[in-house]
């Protein structure tokens, strides 16, 4: 009896295994290549490539633009705060605006929504301890994180949209309140 359920098994693991080819029309290509539906050959894949010979590959989510009026069609009003330096403007698959900017030798991210919900783009684990500042302009508490490795997330909202400023390096809750509170005032 268990002879016959090995076998049964066997049989079973066999057949799971033959049936995971792809079903379909097969179609007999330059006399050798055998070319299930669905499935394009080398020469097909070419037509498909771009110049270089390459893949085609996916759209880049990142528009650069020309300054922050390109936010408005995102339902931004976004500004650099004064003294930035190296500030570029993006928008991200058509609904989150992003600033890039130095201020004082320390990289900043500035990013804002009107729609999406989780978008400040920050992988990293956070203390538990968050600062919070009321009456700062925005329609909420301004609230800032610290990552364990010692940058800082701020974020707020104001006007319907979500806003928030990251930076990788320490910063103290007062350079960064000072900093939120201006770009509060410019949304």
């Amino acid at each position: 009896m268990k002879k016959w359920m090995i076998f049964a098994a066997a049989g079973l693991a066999a057949v799971a295994i033959t049936s995971c080819k792809p079903a379909g029309n097969q179609t007999q290509v330059d006399g050798d290549t055998t070319v299930t539906e669905g499935e394009s050959t080398a020469g097909e894949r070419q037509e498909d490539a771009d110049d270089n010979g390459t893949e085609a590959e996916m759209p880049n989510p990142y528009a650069e633009l020309e300054g922050p009026e390109g936010l408005k069609e995102a339902s931004l009003s976004m500004e650099m705060p004064e003294g930035a330096e190296d500030g570029k403007y993006y928008l991200i698959s058509g609904e989150i605006g992003e600033i890039t900017f130095t201020l004082n030798d320390i990289p900043y991210s500035y990013r804002g929504a009107a729609h999406a919900e989780d978008f400040a783009g920050i992988f990293e684990e956070f203390e538990e301890e968050v600062s919070a500042l009321s009456d700062c302009g925005a329609d909420e508490d301004l609230l800032v994180k610290t990552t364990v490795s010692g940058g800082r997330l701020a974020s707020w909202s104001k006007n319907g949209a979500k806003y928030t400023l990251y930076t990788p390096k320490p910063v103290e809750d007062g350079d960064i309140f000072t900093l939120c509170i201006e770009l509060i005032g410019k949304n």
